[in-house]
């Protein structure tokens, strides 16, 4: 097969078997940008409810950039990775400022903006404009990876390869077409784990399957040791309401509601002894991140009137409308109080 017929199986395959109904795949560079920041590290179900309620909230770039950082954040609560919603408000901010509104419509340009990458760049070029510029999410650097059998030594030089690979394949028209059935099969067929190969538009000409070596592409990155932590927290309550801190930008969760935290269990009880109150309850809580495994010890203060520092008390019925981690509302509900 020919690499002009492998783009031409692959949009027949679209036609028949991709996906069509996703909010997002209209001809607004918008939509494609909000939906693309949101699909990374996260997958498409989950997605399609978070980006409805933030078009509603915030339906034009415009809209956005005139929003609150904390109006973005708390809409990004519960998707995790928050400097994905910190850099969107500051390129709406940007585009609103040095581009009538809008995102640009040329690669360098998109690229030198905030959280927008190559493959972001291209695929908002490509999914809204049907430009020809090629992508390189996950689902396609496996499509890739298998299909050509491609390895290298270090991941600079495996990304170089599979970049020039897309690039050459890249068709000139039906970009939008291309680039979403690329990700569809590798979303839908070419899964990491039981791939269904025999439904694969690609499947005479994939190397991996034919020399039945699926398992070992894409090659295995060193992923980093997952380091455990200790947070030692204090929930303070007062009736219906819960006194937060909003977390600094240069520590965990920053610009997001949490409760106060200590140094050390040492540091909270001072803290608890100054208060005067006798302690209503106490508990641990695991929580994972990418590449760390968070252990927060919890103590429960009740009918409490004073506070810890600067922060504020908030209704626990409305948490949800403030940024907050999704350790927080794990929290709560462990406590049997949200």
């Amino acid at each position: 097969m020919n690499k002009n017929e492998i783009p031409e199986k692959i949009i027949h395959w679209y036609d028949d078997y991709g996906r069509k109904n996703l909010p997002w795949q209209v001809e607004n560079t918008y939509y494609v940008w909000v939906s693309e920041i949101m699909l990374q590290q996260t997958q498409v179900l989950k997605v399609i409810e978070y980006f409805n309620k933030f078009i509603t909230s915030f339906p034009t770039l415009i809209h956005l950039a005139q929003a609150s950082l904390d109006e973005v954040l708390s809409h990004w609560s519960g998707l995790g990775y928050y400097n994905r919603a910190r850099n969107i408000h500051k390129t709406a901010q940007i585009c609103s400022e040095n581009y009538q509104g809008q995102l640009p419509t040329d690669l360098n340009s998109l690229i030198a903006l905030p959280g927008i990458g190559r493959t972001t760049a291209g695929a908002i070029l490509s999914l809204a404009l049907d430009k020809p510029y090629p992508i390189l999410d996950g689902n396609v650097k496996r499509v890739m990876s298998r299909l050509f059998m491609i390895k290298a030594e270090k991941q600079s030089q495996f990304m170089n390869l599979l970049w020039c690979k897309v690039e050459s394949l890249m068709p000139k028209e039906n970009a939008r077409k291309y680039n979403q059935a690329l990700m569809d099969i590798g979303s839908m067929l070419c899964k990491k784990n039981k791939p269904l190969c025999m439904q694969c538009p690609l499947i005479k000409s994939c190397k991996a399957q034919q020399s039945g070596q699926l398992d070992q592409y894409p090659q295995k990155n060193k992923r980093p040791k997952q380091v455990e932590l200790s947070l030692f927290g204090l929930m303070i309550i007062d009736g219906d309401n819960i006194y937060l801190q909003k977390r600094d930008e240069l520590s965990i969760w920053p610009q997001l509601w949490f409760l106060p935290l200590f140094d050390s269990h040492e540091d909270l009880m001072k803290k608890v002894v100054e208060i005067k109150l006798e302690i209503f309850n106490s508990f641990s809580v695991t929580h994972v991140l990418t590449h760390r495994k968070l252990d927060i010890q919890v103590t429960v203060l009740k009918d409490c009137k004073q506070t810890v520092n600067q922060g504020k008390w908030h209704e626990i019925s409305s948490i949800n409308s403030i940024p907050h981690p999704k350790a927080l509302e794990k929290i709560m509900k462990f406590s049997n109080i949200y």
